[in-house]
């Protein structure tokens, strides 16, 4: 399986946030993450220094 990073980055930066299920619903979790959920996709996040989001991971999960 051929992984194309670039095509990857591309799906992270328009996974659209609106309709997904955030964990937590406020704020982060303790090491400062949330999760956005949506149908396979999820992407992780964590605010900087200015409070944007910021992306940390991103996945589609393979059932």
């Amino acid at each position: 399986m051929d992984i194309d990073p670039l095509k990857l980055l591309r799906q992270a930066h328009n996974f659209n946030k609106k309709g997904a299920v955030k964990i937590p619903k406020i704020g982060y979790r303790e090491d400062g993450s949330a999760i956005y959920r949506k149908g396979n996709e999820y992407l992780i996040v964590r605010p900087d220094q200015f409070g944007i989001e910021k992306i940390v991971t991103y996945g589609v999960n393979d059932d």
